[in-house]
Formats: structure tokens, sequence, C-alpha cells
């Protein structure tokens, strides 16, 4: 038996939930609409809030809009493609997927379903099988929660609190990984934090420093500190951009990843931030001294002056390629500009 024609009134009532729910699209999707936003949209004739709960039922009714409380009642549109997800769900089903919707990329639980919906443990399960079916909802992991079942849109990726970011294989952290990267990145900041110095004098070593390197043809490369005037150190951008371009990783990894490895190194001592580059920070590497098999940090009580803890002591005289008359860090520290 064929459906009888819309009256005049029906076919009022769907023009106006057109005009209503475009003009929603205009806004970003997790608007709250309250009735008066709507009302000043200019759609609902002489502003007859009557007319209005009429537009915003159908809204509800075709899964357009859903509905907000939170001390005053209020609507939110779904896009198209989201609201025909909705259509033809069970009432159980609907449930059951909308607070797997809501949860977006973080997933939610599936005890925080049954505790929500307050359905009966057979019937929370059916629903989310039947989803399931429907390809509309997928299991997932959680580095953060391993033991409990999750759940979340299979239009979805789950974020990086739950998958654990770039740090995680298979959720598990993957250390190798992040010494790897750690490893390239020091090397990287340390080969900017020196200049090499290749000289052919013959060099002793020093009780409690390390043995000069020795290059082809019996010269001795030194690593010299920069005047303190330098300002090339790598900042946060050059060193993301670094890993990015290089063929060290296929994994994308932002500023954020690289300032958390960044953050390992200066809990390490390895490096430290300075003041310099366009961005006002950068990245050093700290100066180490060999004590026995063990690299500690340069400095004590007795070794504050510059002399005690300058790498390139042995090559300091006068007429040589260092002296204490034209040493910059000397004449800082004197000044107290530390060192």
């Amino acid at each position: 038996m064929a459906s009888p024609p819309p009256t005049a009134a029906d076919a009022k009532l769907e023009i106006l939930k057109n005009q209503v729910y475009e003009q929603c699209l205009d806004e970003e999707p997790d608007t709250v609409f309250r009735q008066q936003d709507i009302l000043d949209m200019g759609v609902i004739p002489d502003s007859d809030a009557a007319l209005l709960l009429e537009v915003t039922q159908r809204l509800v009714d075709e899964k357009l809009f859903k509905m907000v409380r939170d001390g005053q009642l209020g609507w939110m549109y779904r896009p198209l493609e989201d609201a025909l997800k909705y259509r033809g769900l069970t009432h159980e089903q609907e449930m059951v997927y909308s607070l797997i919707d809501e949860s977006s990329t973080e997933g939610i639980w599936s005890k925080t379903i049954k505790n929500k919906t307050a359905l009966h443990e057979s019937l929370m399960r059916s629903a989310l099988k039947a989803l399931e079916t429907k390809r509309l909802i997928s299991d997932m992991k959680s580095v953060e929660h391993p033991t409990r079942k999750m759940y979340i849109k299979s239009t979805l990726r789950p974020s990086e609190k739950a998958t654990g970011g770039a740090w995680y294989t298979d959720n598990e952290l993957d250390e190798a990984f992040i010494e790897g990267l750690t490893g390239v990145l020091y090397k990287y900041i340390e080969a900017r934090s020196f200049y090499r110095s290749t000289s052919r004098r013959p060099l002793k070593r020093i009780a409690g420093r390390p043995a000069p390197k020795q290059a082809q043809g019996g010269d001795t490369i030194t690593l010299l500190p920069l005047p303190p005037t330098y300002r090339g150190y790598p900042s946060l951008a050059e060193l993301t951009l670094f890993i990015e371009s290089s063929p060290i990783t296929s994994t994308t990894l932002s500023a954020d990843d690289i300032s958390a490895l960044l953050d390992v190194l200066i809990y390490d001592r390895r490096i430290e931030q300075v003041v310099a580059g366009p961005e006002g920070v950068a990245f050093k590497a700290v100066r180490k001294a060999i004590v026995g098999e063990e690299a500690v940090e340069r400095g004590n009580g007795v070794t504050e002056a510059p002399c005690g803890r300058c790498p390139v002591f042995e090559l300091c005289e006068e007429g040589g390629p260092v002296s204490a008359s034209s040493c910059v860090y000397f004449q800082e520290w004197l000044t107290g500009g530390g060192f």
C-alpha cells in the first residue's frame, strides 16, 4: 500500500528542517545550539518556539541532531555520513554506538559502556557484536590499560595516548628505537657544539683527560670549544627536520616527539639548552672529562676556572693555537660570566 502524500504542513516542516541543518553545518561539529541560537538563524517564522521544537525533533529522529543536556536543552549536529550509520540500529545498539562515538580516538572500556547504558551483560554483548558485524566499531589495544577490552569507531585511529605514539611497537616500548634516535641526535648536536683542530704537535696524555685522537698522517684531532658569541647551535626545528629528512626511521616524528628525546638527553646531562638562534632556544653538547673509565661532568671546587676544565689545555701556550692572553673563556670568567 502506497504511503499517503505529504501534507502541506509536513512539506513546510521538511523545508525548515533542511534550512536549519544547512546553517548548522557552517559551525564546528562540537558546537552546541540552544533554542535561541536556532531562532536567531531567522529560519523559524515569527520565532515560533513550538514550531522550533517540531523541527528539532525531526532532526533528532533522523539522527541529524543529538540532544545535549548540561543544565539546559541543546543540540549538536551530526554530519550526514555519520547520521546514516545510526539509522537502522536498535535502541540498544544506538545506546552503545553513541558512547563509542563520543569517546572519539581515546576509545572506551566495555565496563564503562555497561555502567553508562545500564544494559544487561547479554544485551550489551549482543549490541557490540552487531556493531562489529556492521563494521561500525572495532576493538583496540591501549598501552595505558593493556588488560581492558576497549572499543573505538572503525573509521578512527586510536590516539597516541592509547597507542603510546612513536615509541611503542606492538604495544611494547621500543627501547632500542629510542636509544638509537637519542644517540643520533646527540652526535648531531655534538658535531655542532665544537670545532675540530688538527695539530702535528706531539701530545701526551694527562691524567684524568681523554687521550687525543690521531688522524691519518699522525696529526692529532682536538675538539675545541666554540666562542661565546657562537649562535649556530641546532634548534628544535632544525633537529626535527634533520630526523624527518634522514633515512634513520620511516616513522613520522613530530617536534613534540623530538623534544621528548632531547629532554632525556638533558636529564642525562649529555646536552643543555642555550639561548641562541631564531627560536631563542638551542641545544649544545655538555663537555665531559674522563676519570678512569667513567665520563663525568667537568668542574669542582678546584677546577671552576676555565684552565682547570679546558679541553685543549694541552695546546695552550703563548704563540700556539690557544693562549691565555687570547682566551675568550678566561676573560669571560674573570668578568663574572661563568664558564
